[in-house]
């Protein structure tokens, strides 16, 4: 009998104990929040302090490994119009209700990692900025979850594009914009002032001697461009750089752009890896800061998206030879190359991390209903990618296809 009581005292003992660990392990987490919010505070911008009407962002998930969604470190609101908003990582910075939006990496998010409490006034961001050709999600994703979209699409809440247009004129970011109207001065025009900011020099254009240049790292896409470039190579020289050429000289260090492409090379291939809405990535818009001429291939209408003559669509020809033989005849003659960079005297490409941030923290302090998107993947996915499909039966698509299309 003492050796029975003696045993129950000692699980008795066990139990209280675990209670009392769980009882402080809890209370602890609540203590360090406190303190968190304390010391955190001490972090808030200056400028913020005596504001109580900011707007605290929380990124909960990273990146691709990247803690701050690549918007950078510190204060990345100071130069925004709007500027009352504070962005954290630390998910202890206060109670995870009383941030006023979190934005989470849509492709990398888990269900057994999600925000335990919620209220009804946060907006819950999705994030995205991959086609859905390379990042499919789920038939039921998160459905009734999401209030707002942060995505390289211009039907997004929250547009974040691989770069923006600013129309030097009136100083103002016109594109990506479903309704831009490109305003091209002729270089001749002695009206317009800002025509003698830029001048593709001819020593720019005579010191080239190469036709085209690739600089790509995925071989395989899905969007049918190595087949496509394949084909091209027989009629025009293409250089490729990166794992998937015989180039390989162009490291992570070194602005191929600047010391390697502008100089020797007429144009630049800035095929994307999938044919998708919107889909337009820095593919784009890195040539479009240099003096060479990009041709495009992808879903979207580039219209939204770079000023007119300021690149070549490969699905305005018929085959890549006719554009190999388009190609051909536009570098040798200088005057008519010269026309695809007069929309330099009047716009500039500019980066967007900066813009997209002052675009959320705008976002935020704008009054609006929250809505939910019910199911999300329809919006994501469904009759997105509708060149896609013409890859079933070709192995690249060209304007012609397109008019099968049709």
């Amino acid at each position: 009998m003492t050796w029975f009581c003696g045993k129950f005292g000692l699980i008795i003992l066990f139990i209280s104990i675990c209670c009392l660990y769980m009882f402080a392990f809890y209370f602890d987490l609540r203590f360090k929040n406190v303190l968190n919010f304390k010391s955190n505070h001490k972090m808030i911008p200056q400028r913020l302090k005596d504001h109580k009407m900011f707007k605290k962002i929380l990124f909960w998930n990273g990146m691709f490994g990247n803690k701050n969604f690549y918007f950078g470190d510190g204060d990345i609101f100071k130069n925004c119009r709007v500027n009352k908003c504070y962005a954290t990582y630390d998910r202890f910075y206060t109670n995870v209700e009383n941030f006023d939006a979190i934005l989470f990496h849509g492709v990398e998010l888990e269900r057994q990692d999600l925000p335990d409490e919620r209220n009804i006034k946060q907006h819950y961001i999705f994030v995205n900025l991959e086609s859905p050709q390379n990042r499919p999600i789920e038939n039921v994703f998160f459905e009734n979850y999401f209030n707002d979209t942060m995505t390289y699409r211009l039907d997004s809440e929250i547009v974040w594009p691989y770069g923006f247009v600013r129309d030097l004129k009136i100083n103002k970011i016109v594109a990506p914009s479903t309704d831009v109207f490109w305003n091209i001065p002729d270089n001749d025009d002695k009206s317009n002032k800002l025509s003698s900011t830029y001048h593709l020099k001819d020593d720019a254009i005579a010191n080239k001697s190469k036709e085209i240049a690739w600089l790509v790292s995925n071989c395989p896409a899905k969007s049918g461009r190595w087949e496509y470039v394949r084909e091209l190579s027989k009629y025009i020289s293409v250089d490729i750089y990166g794992q998937c050429g015989d180039y390989r000289t162009c490291p992570y260090t070194r602005d191929c752009f600047k010391d390697l492409f502008e100089p020797q090379y007429f144009f630049y291939l800035s095929f994307e890896n999938s044919l998708c809405q919107d889909y337009v990535t820095e593919k784009l818009y890195k040539p479009l800061r240099y003096n060479i001429l990009p041709i495009v291939y992808g879903g979207a209408n580039y219209s939204r998206f770079a000023p007119k003559d300021s690149y070549i669509n490969a699905l305005d020809f018929d085959s890549p030879k006719e554009l190999a033989v388009y190609l051909k005849r536009l570098k040798t003659n200088p005057k008519e190359y010269r026309q695809y960079f007069r929309w330099k005297t009047r716009y500039r490409i500019e980066d967007s991390a900066v813009k997209v941030a002052c675009n959320l923290c705008k976002f935020l302090h704008t009054e609006r209903k929250i809505n939910t998107y019910s199911i999300l993947s329809d919006w994501y996915s469904r009759n997105k990618c509708p060149l896609q499909k013409l890859l079933n039966e070709m192995k690249y698509v060209t304007k012609v296809s397109l008019n099968i299309e049709n």
